[in-house]
């Protein structure tokens, strides 16, 4: 009779873990896709003139960049085209290669938004290419336990598009 008792009961544990699992795994499916142009950005180089086209930055320089962020569609109770938050880029450099020209590092940055914030990271500001990538850290208010990535589509005119995809 106990060992009836004891599967009764374990199989009772493992229906409830199943729901709770299954419960968990619908409530981390949720998914917020952001939309926003940049067409206002402003760098300086820490360690070298970032507005000298020949200069190359040392070893443990950087680049800190400010974005302004402008709705494409609307969100945030704002129409398309409104400035709704800023980024904060800064991007340090780990490694110069003179014969290439190419410069290597990683980018830390918080993109401030009405209802909170959320950071990335990655090598993006380093990436010499029409399309670059950041990965999401964190974030606080309705982003507190997000992750994604940022995909930004840099354009001819020094303009970029960044779709922001954020899953908790």
């Amino acid at each position: 009779m106990t060992a009836k008792r004891f599967a009764a009961v374990s199989s009772c544990f493992g229906a409830i873990a199943l729901m709770l699992g299954a419960t968990q795994a619908l409530a981390a499916g949720s998914t917020t896709v952001l939309k926003f142009y940049d067409a206002s950005t402003q760098s300086t180089g820490v360690g070298f003139d970032a507005n000298d086209p020949n200069a190359i930055p040392p070893i443990g320089g950087s680049v800190v960049t400010t974005i302004t962020l402008h709705n494409i569609g609307a969100q945030f109770g704002k129409r398309s085209g409104a400035a709704v938050g800023h980024v904060l880029l800064d991007c340090t450099v780990l490694a110069v290669n003179i014969s290439t020209e190419s410069v290597g590092g990683i980018c830390s940055g918080i993109a401030h938004v009405p209802n909170g914030y959320f950071t990335f990271g990655g090598n993006g500001g380093f990436v010499d290419a029409r399309v670059a990538y950041f990965d999401i850290t964190g974030g606080v208010g309705p982003y507190a336990n997000d992750r994604g990535q940022i995909e930004v589509v840099n354009n001819k005119n020094g303009s970029s598009v960044a779709t922001v995809t954020l899953s908790s």
